[in-house]
């Protein structure tokens, strides 16, 4: 008897309700005539593609497919097999021990660039690029080459509903000439990463990317992820349920390389592009979409495939962090389970003793390093915490979320693309600066080079109104005045060389406009006010309840602009371990130096933590791990579709 996935009883109506033959064929329409782009050469079989092909599939999760144009003619699988291959090995392996092989990462880099030897060691990057992907090919396993092969293709074959040609013609062109990768892979071997020798794993990698598939084909793999890791066609299971997240987590962060930031801004959904033009996209719990179209840009992405894929998720609302909330979900959470999990939380943590706190200056906002605390607030004004919820904190780096908000309500989407880009860098925060090669943009606006380009366009009549503005946007989502601790403010300017280094680097390169001290100062001041654990998590609420404040019912900021924010946080929020973040707890958020962490589930609360001890990314340990037990307790993930802990029979909690 087929398998049900969890997924496939809560299909929102927004998507799939609206989902036709006829949408298809509209967006096909229009996006048939557009000519950019060109078509890979780099095979000879991708090389003779027709530029005019073009076709878009659709499978919901209860297997009603879509499908208008070329969805059934047939191309190589290309870059587009990672994910599948990746999920293979989180089932020979478990997360746990594939950590000890390859990280999550993003890399802003493209898909085939050669790392350096440290990022290697330190397992900084990813299994959607190349380098990752040579990791988990060597890790599928088998008695000799056709075994582990025989094998993933059996694996495909779950996801596909049939058995999975390979295009010879296609192998013995890549076979040929696979030089960058015979590269990456020696290197890999050098640092003990491919479990099997390097003329076995090119083989094997060669065999996946020349495997035959079709859009149909796709959009059925994607539904299978969105469906829980259940085909919704055949429905035989193809991957455990407690793996999809992490695939899709993948997939999320870093499947459309150095575009990841941008797509997941405008599209906000789990997508993995190939050379030979195609992207599949998952929505999950709701469909999967593929869409074939040779012609690429300069990211080899399919031009009329990211048109299309942004088009259907602006008209479907199936952006992650820009879909309305359900009043259960607004309202679904009891106060009593939620204080029960926090408590929980907080007793499981709070013995951890790892970390080193941060100080500016030793006298100026003394902190112990035992502080610990989390807090809550549902997006129907219902508040719970545990700990030292009113110590008071500097918010640091948390302030960034905000002073880009108000810098796009003040600017405006695209007129602050232009200076401060979407994408993840895989840096730590205080990264002297890393910009754009050719339009100069600091990478995101959660580093402190994007941090101060973003503060450099908050408007005003002076310095004064300038922080007032900021002063003024966090009392609407805190609820109360917030106040700058001018002490903590003066030791910052007092040590802030390495700040003033990336400031006059961005007015260097044009960034910035105007007075580089004076931009630096309020950057500074802006980090300096004081909140506590419990306003954090009020910031939190606003944001998850769509910028309006649950407790005054004040508007923060325009409900239009909330999805930017949460995007940002989910790829960049958590500096050089937002891949790792987005991949064991799933929520958008933000930290700061101060030991303070903000985490947002849209449509149900805010959750902030608070311990001082940081990690060697800038984050609070106890903080984090308190957030992750959170998260798998009160399935908060956002591309889960298992249920949470919670939801398992079993003891019910103490009362005592």
């Amino acid at each position: 008897m087929p398998e049900t996935s969890t997924a496939a009883r809560t299909v929102a109506t927004t998507g799939p309700a609206a989902l036709s033959d006829a949408l298809l064929a509209v967006l096909h329409q229009r996006y048939q005539d557009h000519a950019a782009g060109k078509v890979a050469t780099s095979l000879p079989e991708l090389a003779g593609a027709d530029p005019s092909w073009f076709g878009i599939s659709a499978v919901t999760v209860d297997g009603a497919v879509h499908a208008c144009g070329d969805s059934a003619r047939a191309f190589t699988i290309q870059s587009i097999a990672k994910p599948f291959v990746f999920g293979l090995a989180l089932e020979d392996y478990g997360a746990e021990a594939l950590a000890q092989y390859i990280g999550v990462e993003p890399t802003g880099d493209s898909f085939n660039s050669v790392l350096q030897p440290e990022r290697v060691s330190q397992r900084r990057f990813n299994p959607m690029i190349n380098a990752g992907a040579l990791v988990t090919t060597g890790l599928v396993k088998g008695a000799d080459p056709d075994e582990r092969f025989a094998r993933l293709r059996a694996s495909l074959r779950r996801y596909l509903g049939h058995d999975v040609a390979l295009d010879t013609a296609a192998l013995a062109s890549r076979q040929q000439g696979d030089h960058v990768n015979y590269a990456l892979a020696h290197l890999l071997r050098s640092q003990g990463l491919l479990a099997a020798g390097v003329d076995a794993v090119i083989d094997l990698y060669a065999r996946q990317c020349s495997l035959e598939v079709n859009c149909r084909d796709l959009a059925l793999m994607a539904a299978t992820l969105a469906n829980g890791g259940v085909n919704p066609v055949s429905g035989e299971r193809a991957v455990s349920a407690s793996h999809v997240k992490h695939i899709l987590a993948v997939m999320y962060a870093c499947g459309m390389y150095e575009f990841s930031g941008q797509w997941a801004y405008r599209v906000g959904l789990p997508a993995k592009c190939s050379m030979s033009g195609a992207i599949l996209m998952v929505v999950p719990g709701q469909m999967g979409v593929a869409v074939f179209s040779p012609p690429v840009d300069e990211q080899n992405k399919s031009v009329r495939g990211v048109m299309t894929c942004e088009d259907l998720s602006r008209r479907l609302g199936l952006h992650t962090f820009r879909r309305p909330a359900t009043d259960a979900a607004r309202t679904g959470d009891s106060t009593a389970a939620l204080a029960h999990a926090l408590s929980d939380a907080h007793q499981r943590v709070r013995s951890l003793n790892a970390g080193v706190c941060y100080t500016c200056e030793p006298d100026v906002m003394k902190v112990s390093p035992e502080r610990f605390a989390i807090a809550a607030m549902t997006v129907d004004g219902r508040a719970c915490q545990v700990g030292d919820a009113d110590a008071p904190l500097l918010i640091q780096s948390i302030s960034k979320v905000f002073a880009y908000g108000l810098a796009l309500e003040h600017h405006g989407r695209e007129h602050v693309l232009q200076t401060v880009d979407v994408e993840p860098t895989g840096n730590p925060y205080d990264a002297i600066i890393r910009l754009e090669h050719v339009s100069k943009r600091p990478h995101n606006p959660m580093v402190n080079a994007g941090g101060i380009a973003t503060t450099a366009l908050i408007q005003g009549n002076g310095r004064a109104d300038r922080l007032d503005r900021i002063l003024d946007m966090y009392r609407r989502y805190v609820g109360h005045d917030v106040y700058v601790d001018m002490r903590a403010y003066l030791a910052e300017q007092a040590r802030g060389d390495r700040n003033k280094a990336i400031s006059y680097l961005l007015r260097n390169f044009g960034m910035i406009d105007g007075d580089v001290e004076q931009t630096l100062d309020l950057y500074l001041q802006q980090c300096s006010a004081i909140v506590d654990c419990r306003d954090l998590a009020t910031m939190a609420a606003t944001l998850a309840n769509d910028g309006v404040n649950p407790v005054t019912g004040e508007r923060a900021i325009a409900g239009d602009y909330v999805g930017d924010l949460l995007s940002v946080m989910y790829t960049c929020g958590m500096y050089d371990f937002a891949g790792q973040w987005a991949y064991t707890v799933g929520l958008p958020a933000k930290s700061g130096v101060s030991g303070a962490i903000l985490a947002v589930v849209p449509g149900r609360m805010g959750i902030a933590a608070y311990s001082p001890p940081l990690d060697a990314h800038g984050n609070s340990v106890r903080g984090g791990k308190a957030l992750e037990v959170l998260s798998t307790a009160l399935g908060l993930n956002v591309l889960d579709t298992e249920p949470a802990e919670s939801d398992h029979p079993g003891p019910k909690p103490s009362t005592d």
